[in-house]
């Protein structure tokens, strides 16, 4: 496995092989570029509203960068399943961000740095520079991907850190720089890195730093997204309030001290309580929060509000085992076909017409394929869809609803299965119980996720510029 950093500039690539080993080396009297670095997030997650982005390009001017956070393991999923299948490989969405910020973030200076690039990064690149020359623009993007060997899992990728970017920063100065999948944090340390001179043993830099990056990942989690909740008084805020919710931006010096922020005066909410509720958002052990560039303890991690839209964020510390020597892998496997189908029910009864649904359709399943009704899960939204268990709906118990939407999902070893599953289903509109409507069915197959861990010594780094 490589990773490959290559820059191309307006229209046009250039590309050359210069394999380097990347455990990580010690930078050689890197440089500081300047004594504070603003890094702002533009998106949270692949469905995140690029107006907000526009909006914080807008009014924090200062920005030296915007991250762009789209790659899930769900969206790493579904871009694996595009491209397999003669789609994208990238996030389909990456032009309409780019028309709309690329303007913008030309014109004040500000890098964008996103994972958008997915399982296609060159085709990604190609995508942003069409759609900057159809904006008159003459821009750098760079990239960061991994090379695989022809004993690698198809599709597999790795976590990485933040030494691909802190590359492409060295080589030149691009306008965007596109990654695969990366350590969400890792996007902001990147920048971090290169524009405060940190070096890869200062590892309370680092700390602080991955720190900042955790914090900003999720974009308005951080701000009061994710956090409203009528029945808990500490967090019952208007709904007023997240009208104008700020995506969240940081300052970060060279000694690491942050400050996290919001527009000044926008909506949403900047507190301990958001800061808290996103410090411990995927946390395992908070003494050991394991990235691939450090691992850190946040059991210290202080908040000091500053302003109603400043906080200032203090405690990080390596752990006691500082980086880690493993880099978790996330292979891609085929795991069958999964078939789906909904039906509403209103009125007196529904919840037992949804339950009669039910059975019929396995039943009619069990006369097709023999066992075929343990591969289905049934659960009825309003009802009891967010405790989903392998038994058949009727068993449930609980008041009765005004209206119930039964949910059936299959996972079978054939499409054949699958299908058939869909056509079983649709037939509830004549063969069924009284008053069922508005049915979707559909049926795709199923990809699941195997993660391993590989050293981090088998990688090597393809700088091109």
């Amino acid at each position: 496995m490589q990773d490959n950093l290559s820059g191309a500039a307006a229209m046009e690539s250039i590309y050359s092989s210069n394999p380097m080993d990347s455990v990580i080396k010690l930078r050689d009297h890197p440089l500081r570029q300047r004594d504070m670095v603003r890094i702002g997030c533009g998106a949270g997650f692949a469905g995140d509203r690029p107006s907000a982005a526009l909006k914080l390009l807008k009014k924090i001017k200062r920005l030296h960068y915007m991250i762009l956070e789209c790659l899930a393991e769900r969206t790493f999923v579904d871009r694996y399943e595009a491209m397999t299948a003669g789609g994208m490989g990238y996030d389909p969405r990456i032009s309409m961000w780019m028309e709309l910020l690329l303007p913008e973030a030309v014109k004040h200076g500000v890098c964008i740095i996103t994972n958008m690039g997915a399982m296609d990064p060159l085709g990604a690149q190609n995508q942003v520079l069409k759609t900057a020359t159809n904006l008159g623009l003459s821009i750098h993007v760079a990239i960061a991907h991994e090379i695989f060997g022809p004993n690698d899992v198809q599709g597999c990728s790795t976590y990485l850190g933040a030494a691909p970017i802190v590359h492409a920063l060295e080589k030149g100065k691009p306008n965007v720089i596109i990654t695969t999948r990366m350590a969400d944090a890792a996007l902001f340390l990147g920048p971090m890195i290169f524009e405060l001179g940190w070096n890869w043993n200062d590892y309370q830099k680092l700390a602080q730093g991955t720190l900042a990056g955790h914090l900003l990942e999720c974009g308005c989690q951080l701000t009061g997204g994710y956090f409203m909740h009528p029945a808990d008084p500490h967090r019952n805020i208007s709904s007023e309030v997240l009208l104008d919710v700020s995506l969240p931006y940081a300052e970060v010096n060279y000694a690491g001290d942050i400050i996290v922020a919001k527009a000044e005066s926008s909506g949403g909410e900047l507190s301990i309580a958001t800061c808290t509720q996103q410090l411990l958002y995927e946390m395992d052990d908070p003494a050991a929060y394991v990235t691939p560039d450090v691992v850190i303890n946040i059991k210290n991690v202080t908040f000091q509000p500053l302003t109603k839209d400043t906080v200032i964020v203090k405690g990080a510390e390596p752990s006691e085992g500082r980086s880690p020597d493993m880099l978790l892998r996330l292979e891609p496997m085929p795991c069958g076909w999964k078939g789906w189908g909904e039906i509403s029910y209103g009125g007196p009864g529904c919840k037992e017409r949804a339950a009669t649904s039910d059975l019929l359709v396995r039943s009619w399943m069990e006369e097709a394929f023999p066992g075929s009704s343990s591969c289905i899960l049934s659960y009825a939204i309003g009802h009891n869809s967010l405790h989903i268990q392998s038994i058949f709906l009727s068993e449930t118990a609980g008041p009765e609803a005004p209206e119930v939407r039964l949910r059936l999902d299959g996972l079978f070893d054939s499409q054949m299965k699958a299908v058939r599953f869909t056509q079983e289903f649709e037939a509830l509109y004549t063969n069924g119980p009284a008053g069922g409507g508005g049915i979707s069915t559909g049926y795709k197959k199923g990809t699941s996720l195997n993660k391993r861990f590989v050293s981090s010594h088998q990688d090597r780094v393809s700088v091109c510029t």
